[in-house]
């Protein structure tokens, strides 16, 4: 059986890190709320964090560079919409928000590297077009 690529172990080891970003959001949700905002902002957050996951395991599979870029972009929707809640969670002292300070990081640098696969496929994307256009001229 031969190793994966470089690019593959990233890719892999960027999964992981998804993923256990999304159960730590999971394990850190209370079982009961104090009040209707924590309940709606974990909610949200539970929601959100379980498709940065899952987003980024459906781009991994997509069917064209476009579709992993438009792929890429829900996932960092999610993970933006994470980081938001978390920042929620904080500034609101709502339930559970003394123990979310280094999931709100994690969500940061998530969303750092979402941004730069983004930009940079999206850039290499728009190059490929451009060569194709001055080929058909």
């Amino acid at each position: 059986m031969t190793q994966p690529s470089d690019a593959r172990k990233r890719t892999l080891a960027l999964q992981a890190r998804a993923l256990r970003f999304s159960t730590g959001v999971s394990s850190l949700c209370p079982k009961k709320f104090s009040d209707l905002p924590s309940s709606v902002v974990w909610g949200q957050l539970v929601r959100a964090a379980d498709s940065v996951s899952n987003n980024l395991l459906e781009a991994d599979d997509a069917s064209s560079t476009a579709d992993f870029v438009h792929k890429m972009k829900l996932t960092l929707r999610e993970t933006k919409e994470s980081k938001l809640c978390l920042a929620k969670l904080r500034l609101g002292s709502l339930d559970g928000s003394g123990q979310s300070g280094d999931l709100e990081r994690e969500a940061g640098e998530l969303s750092a590297i979402f941004a730069a696969i983004v930009i940079n496929v999206s850039k290499r994307l728009e190059r490929q077009g451009n060569k194709r256009g001055a080929n058909q001229t």
